[in-house]
């Protein structure tokens, strides 16, 4: 290994230096964007651009300079190596390249739905609405004229993500990690890695393992992991109702006439809704609504007697003139435009005021929100919803919006979390996060996939939530589940039968059971359909039936941070588990392949090598290639013939 050697894998250099030869770009520039319900389009104008060449090293410093800048990159070696950048004053744009193999996959960045190896894109790196209106309209006309086609893929560099994190894990079993709030895009190209930021990176952190479990710990370490989940969360349902008690106690008698075992109904709108061109959409004022709920602590604390527990929803905004609204504008916690009025954002149909969180005296606010009107009327968890819109060009009394834009998911989430630790409830009450960024997942208990369309589209619909569990556990976030049935209706997307029994078949594998009714109810299929309920009583006890196993996987996910649900690759050489993305593991024993395609009742999968049985039909199958019967209600699930669950597994084919 030469003096210029920094990362080195198994023999092969990542990152070198040769004097005289290597460069790294770095520059000035300004960063302009353009926000819309969310969604962003950002352009780069650089004032001054160039490349520096590599002098030498001075100590464990290398330095690359030109006439008048200098960069000095010190390398701190140990269990991770570290590289800490020290630039001349004045530039804050820097892309640094580093070798990788045409052969190699990489993965993570957060979360991605569209593809696992993320070989040969370019990730952008900024938190955002995952859904544009621009593409729903798009998606329409194309379906329109020409046919549903599931398979449609956007190019990857349009692709916006909830989940935007510089952390990518390579399938040589090393992952980089760079320490950097504001935006960057990281360029999978067949022999480079090429990594643009619009700031100076605080550090660079490089780690390998023999294996991808080490790795993960290696990363926890990092980056840290979810606090557990409470253990109520693993016996059963999550039943989603809205339009108050009656609406949900009859979801429940409904659930036990047809032996679903339930843990919770979710009534979103807890805080009242309103009727708009979008849907059903709650009432964004954080406190409850008495006419849709009266006697709201009162039935809550009944339900806790009979073990069903109560969640709600709240976001990071207020309605505009709601009663939350006016008080949040008296006391100025709200965040404000150039001139000094509250800063007004449209997720769908109507404005919202965004709450403060950079404002010390907000964020406590915030926090006692969730505290009071929330975890002391007895709700036992909650959808900690957006976390994405923070505008660039906003007022915040934390500094520049456009560098804390990415942190913002991060500062919701540690408010949730601190309401949940002060009240004591850590034990009981839970949340789950849509937006994150690099310190999101030391404060979250689960991330959510988002909202995904009620369809098939492999770019928004069932199975674009495998790539983005697989990319969200190689980034770190080793807990994670979906809305059952998918959330988004709007134009001509409806969720029917067959989609809502699918997404319960691979729901059941996850750490959560948990429905949503989509944002027009009636026009969705809900898990008490006459055509479904059966179906879904099925698979809610699968869920339960599997709580033993799946308490071993968190326990093993909060002892070495292995995530719950893995790519394949966690465990097998065989080849084809570095790109697969339509399979999952639970645990090290249990392995799933959902269906993912409307009109299928069989399907060809790849097992990877060793025994297997089929969970539901007791088949054993050897690996390779094999068409496997995958009719409604007998899911492709298979578990290790040798695994020392297997007495539990049995079981499974009187379900």
């Amino acid at each position: 290994m030469s003096d210029g050697d920094l990362f080195v894998v198994n023999g092969e250099r990542l990152l070198a230096f040769e004097v005289g030869k290597s460069t790294i770009e770095i520059g000035r520039g300004e960063a302009r964007y353009r926000m819309k319900r969310g969604s962003f389009k950002t352009k780069d104008v650089f004032a001054v651009r160039k490349t520096l060449t590599y002098v030498g090293k001075e100590g464990d410093t290398h330095v690359f300079a030109d006439a008048d800048a200098r960069l000095e990159i010190e390398h701190q070696k140990g269990v991770v190596d570290t590289l800490v950048f020290t630039c001349t004053p004045g530039y804050n744009r820097m892309t640094l390249t580093l070798e990788s193999d045409p052969d190699e996959c990489f993965y993570g960045c957060g979360e991605q739905f569209t593809r696992f190896n993320l070989k040969g894109t370019k990730v952008p790196i900024w938190v955002s609405e995952h859904h544009a209106l621009k593409k729903l309209i798009g998606k329409f006309l194309r379906e329109t004229l020409f046919g549903v086609k599931p398979g449609h893929r956007a190019d990857h560099g349009r692709h916006q993500s909830y989940y935007a994190q510089p952390t990518f894990v390579s399938s040589k079993t090393y992952f980089i990690h760079c320490e950097t709030d504001r935006y960057a895009e990281f360029t999978f190209a067949e022999q480079k890695t090429i990594l643009s930021f619009r700031d100076m990176p605080k550090r660079i952190v490089f780690a390998s393992a023999d294996d991808h479990d080490a790795l993960s710990t290696r990363l926890a370490g990092l980056l840290g992991k979810h606090p557990p989940l409470p253990d109520w969360t693993q016996k059963g349902a999550i039943l989603a109702s809205q339009g108050g008690w009656e609406k949900a106690e009859e979801k429940l008698k409904t659930a036990e006439r047809n032996g679903i075992p339930v843990s919770a109904i979710w009534a979103q709108d807890w805080c009242g809704h309103v009727r708009t061109r979008f849907g059903y959409q709650v009432y964004w004022n954080w406190e409850a609504d008495e006419g849709t709920y009266p006697e709201f602590k009162t039935v809550i604390a009944k339900w806790r007697r009979q073990n069903i527990r109560f969640l709600g929803y709240i976001n990071t905004f207020l309605k505009e003139d709601a009663p939350l609204y006016r008080e949040a504008v008296e006391r100025d916690y709200l965040v404000r435009t150039e001139s000094g009025e509250p800063y007004h954002v449209r997720s769908t149909t109507f404005n919202a005021g965004i709450v403060d969180l950079t404002c010390p005296d907000a964020f406590a606010w915030m926090k006692s929100l969730i505290k009071k009107n929330m975890i002391e009327t007895g709700m036992a968890g909650w959808m900690a919803d957006f976390g994405e819109y923070l505008p660039t060009d906003a007022r915040i009394r934390g500094g520049d919006a456009e560098a804390l834009h990415n942190v913002w998911p991060s500062l919701w989430a540690r408010c949730n979390k601190e309401a949940i630790l002060e009240s004591g409830k850590a034990d009981e009450v839970f949340f789950f996060s849509r937006a994150a960024h690099t310190d999101t997942i030391r404060e979250t208990n689960t991330m959510w996939a988002g909202d995904q369309h009620v369809d098939f589209s492999d770019e928004y619909g069932l199975p674009s939530v495998i790539p983005a569990m697989l990319s969200m556990a190689m980034s770190g976030a080793g807990v994670s589940h979906s809305d059952i049935g998918g959330y988004t209706t709007i134009f001509h997307m409806r969720r029917g039968p067959e989609l809502m029994m699918r997404w319960a078949e691979m729901n059941a594998f996850t750490p959560l059971f948990r429905t949503h009714e989509g944002n027009a109810p009636e026009k969705n299929c809900q898990f008490d359909d006459e055509r479904v309920i059966a179906h879904f009583a099925k698979m809610a006890r699968v869920f339960a039936a599997l709580e033993p196993y799946r308490r071993e996987v968190l326990k093993a996910y909060q002892t070495n941070a292995t995530p719950v649900n893995r790519p394949l690759l966690y465990h097998f050489k065989d080849r084809f588990t570095r790109t697969e993305q339509r399979a999952f593991t639970l645990g090290a024993d249990v392995l799933v392949y959902p269906v993912v395609r409307a009109g299928v009742s069989s399907h060809r999968i790849t097992l990877p090598e060793g025994t297997w049985v089929h969970l539901f039909s007791g088949n054993v199958l050897k690996g390779g290639d094999h068409d496997i019967a995958a009719p409604l209600g007998t899911p492709s699930v298979f578990y290790r013939k040798d695994s020392r669950h297997r007495p539990l597994f049995e079981t499974f084919k009187a379900l």
